[in-house]
């Protein structure tokens, strides 16, 4: 017992360790303090310009809008910040910055600015970069390790519910490596759930036939007259860490846990109690808990090894550990190839573990999850709004995405189709009537009626963008625009609500008439007049998903007819989607392709990721938008292939993934 109890502080102890490599270290890894940007003339005479106008109410001491025009001019090229760089153009372009009242740039340096912000960051060269990123060491989101503890028992415990929750990063996904911390308190659940999952899932005397099949799976070789205790233990012990830590064990590590079992093995403690302390030293190991690569003493791009590709595969397409099929390829070095590999893949999306490109993936990017948890109605006055109801709205999102994923179906499907999922229940609440509902099983139904059919017509998402009891057409609008588009408005000035106070307070006006008098403040309109039409469209839908013609209050008639800055009509989520489909398809598929690479690889997306998505981007336009051959591109891409160390260069030393442009 001493040994085991030493085993887990031991473990506890690495834990702490990557802890810090992961808070102190790990930053230093992405950052180039070496890099210096080119002295060309229209470089500095930029600088000059933004030094004089903007910089003063733009940097550290004195910062406005949240952008650090000083900070953000220290790195080189300016797509680095790209998102930045952008807001900062588009209101160069609209002579918002600087305000009036302040000292105004002349016409001609206004025409300057833009055209050089423009160039740095549209007609950036990016063929001069080839960098697949790093992705550092990180734990299992608990969705992951719910799904792993799920694949190694062969029991759905969903041990995670006792743990703090994850966080989203900048990526928008919460298994982006930027926040896959273990803090105290989540270190000692660990502990706990160990404990409760192997005392769950292996019983002494198996009675079940789900603690059978555990057991089955775990005590793959017993003692007996030919076999003795320490030849199973090892058996045992061989295959549990090859499955658990997801890579071959080293014979030191067998052997170290052979050791802890006989030292621990006596006649107080059982066969059986002995192998189960030792799976839970194994569910307290760093090597379980996080996803881990071997590192390569080298400062050129290298090629994932067939352990680390299952392991990307699986925790990308399954949210979970890689499948014995999958140990087998591994063990044989056969997930190098990109045609196993690929086949591989169209053999897991047909799995139904695959759900979880709807569960986590789409419910992260599109932001449905948060239904039913931090978004929910009064019960008391909505006794409509059931808990019942709520998951099947999230349901019909994540089955719809599922489908269009795992039946290789258009990507266009999902802003415009004749179909979806319902029960009994959400079809009533939609007021649909389809033949084959019958209590909870969501089942797939063909729309007739084509506002409903696509994203836009779900209610977890119409949920989500509203305000509580009503909806909202900034919400929305922007929604659209940020989640769905990736082309986000700039945000607003600081302390600008939706409406002013003079606004807000002409009860008798409709929500489209509020929005047309805020818009004539000059410094609201270039934003507004993108946001509002998009919103605007979709105020069929009430706050909860149904759809109807007239206002609750007064009996006004809905319009939702809207014009985009560009001329364009339209009218409804029909209208809607048209125009989608028809003028911004290009920005939702390169939006698709952004989200779905940074999801698979665990991380934010950086300048240098650039070529990847536009290759992508070309490669799925020239194959009819298939849903598959983005899961294809994706997986085949050089950053989920490829890696390359973020080490520290001296000064005189060209820092990995960084152009050297002196």
């Amino acid at each position: 017992m001493r040994d085991f109890y030493h085993i887990c502080q031991c473990n506890m102890r690495l834990l702490f360790i990557v802890q810090l490599f992961l808070v102190i270290v790990s930053p230093l890894y992405a950052t180039n303090p070496f890099f210096k940007p080119t002295d060309d003339a229209d470089f500095r005479r930029g600088i000059e310009i933004l030094d004089e106008y903007c910089v003063r109410c733009h940097m550290d001491l004195r910062l406005k809008g949240d952008i650090n025009i000083e900070e953000a001019l220290a790195h080189r090229p300016l797509v680095k910040q790209v998102d930045l760089w952008v807001n900062v153009l588009e209101r160069v372009k609209n002579k918002e910055m600087p305000p009036k009242g302040k000292d105004q740039p002349t016409e001609e340096e206004f025409k300057f600015l833009e055209n050089w912000l423009d160039q740095e960051i549209n007609y950036f060269d990016y063929s001069l970069i080839k960098d697949p990123g790093f992705e550092s060491i990180r734990r299992l989101t608990h969705y992951e390790y719910d799904n792993t503890i799920r694949d190694l028992f062969g029991v759905d415990l969903k041990p995670s519910k006792k743990f703090p929750p994850d966080l989203s990063g900048t990526s928008g996904f919460d298994n982006s490596s930027n926040t896959l911390f273990i803090e105290s308190l989540l270190m000692e659940k660990y502990l706990f759930v160990a404990e409760e999952v192997v005392d769950l899932a292996l019983p002494e005397n198996p009675q079940t036939e789900q603690e059978l099949a555990s057991h089955e799976l775990i005590f793959v070789k017993v003692p007996d007259d030919l076999v003795s205790e320490t030849e199973a233990a090892e058996a045992i012990i061989k295959r549990f860490l090859r499955r658990a830590y997801r890579r071959p064990p080293s014979s030191d590590e067998i052997a170290n846990m052979v050791k802890v079992f006989e030292q621990t093995r006596g006649s107080d403690i059982s066969f059986h109690e002995c192998i189960k302390k030792l799976l839970k030293v194994v569910l307290i190991s760093p090597d379980f808990l996080f996803k881990t690569e071997l590192a390569r003493d080298t400062k050129e791009d290298y090629k994932l090894n067939s352990w680390e590709m299952a392991n990307r595969l699986s925790y990308f397409l399954w949210g979970s550990m890689p499948d014995d099929e999958l140990i087998v390829l591994s063990d044989q070095d056969q997930l190098t190839n990109p045609d196993v590999l690929y086949q591989q893949a169209e053999r897991m999306l047909a799995d139904d573990k695959a759900d979880a490109l709807g569960r986590t993936f789409a419910a992260q990017w599109l932001g449905f999850e948060a239904l039913g948890v931090r978004i929910r109605l009064d019960p008391i006055a909505n006794p409509w709004c059931t808990d019942t109801l709520m998951d099947a709205m999230k349901a019909e999102t994540w089955l719809f995405v599922n489908d269009v994923f795992r039946k290789n179906r258009p990507l266009t499907e999902l802003i415009d189709a004749d179909y979806t999922f319902l029960n009994e229940e959400l079809a009533g609440h939609y007021r649909i009537t389809a033949e084959g509902l019958d209590g909870d099983k969501m089942v797939r139904v063909t729309l007739t009626d084509r506002n409903r059919g696509g994203i836009f017509g779900q209610g977890s998402l119409m949920a989500i963008t509203s305000l509580g009891s009503r909806t909202s057409p900034v919400v929305r609008g922007t929604w659209v625009l940020d989640t769905i588009l990736g082309t986000p408005p700039p945000p607003p000035p600081p302390n600008v609500s939706e409406f002013s106070d003079e606004v807000r307070e002409q009860r008798r006006l409709t929500i489209r008439e509020k929005m047309e008098l805020h818009r004539k403040n000059p410094a609201c309109f270039s934003c507004h007049s993108k946001i509002d039409p998009l919103g605007l469209s979709l105020e069929n839908f009430d706050h909860f998903g149904r759809w109807r013609t007239v206002y609750r209050r007064g009996r006004t008639p809905i319009d939702a007819t809207g014009t985009l800055p560009n001329g364009t009509n339209f009218e409804g989520p029909i209208g809607l989607k048209k125009v989608i489909l028809e003028q911004r398809f290009d920005d939702f598929l390169r939006q698709m392709v952004r989200k779905m690479l940074s999801y698979a690889l665990g991380r934010q997306l950086e300048y240098y990721d650039e070529p990847v998505i536009r290759h992508i981007v070309k490669s799925v336009k020239e194959d009819g938008f298939k849903s598959q051959t983005l899961m294809r591109e994706v997986i085949m891409s050089y950053p989920f292939q490829y890696k390359r160390n973020r080490m520290i260069a001296g000064p005189d030393e060209k820092v990995a993934g960084v152009i050297n442009t002196e």
